[in-house]
């Protein structure tokens, strides 16, 4: 089952596995906020879709 986390910028990213969501979200983070994010905070903020 796919997964998103809304980011604080309004920003909603989709991923179908954990592994892709983690991808999508650090990328978006490193682009975007010029930050990084740990695989762990991206679980503990995602939500089933």
């Amino acid at each position: 089952m796919a997964k998103i986390m809304q980011c604080d910028c309004g920003t909603v990213v989709r991923g179908e596995t954990d592994n892709e969501l983690v991808a999508k979200v650090r990328e978006h983070a490193r682009e975007v906020h010029e930050m990084e994010i740990a695989r762990e905070q991206v679980l503990a903020m995602a939500q089933q879709e």
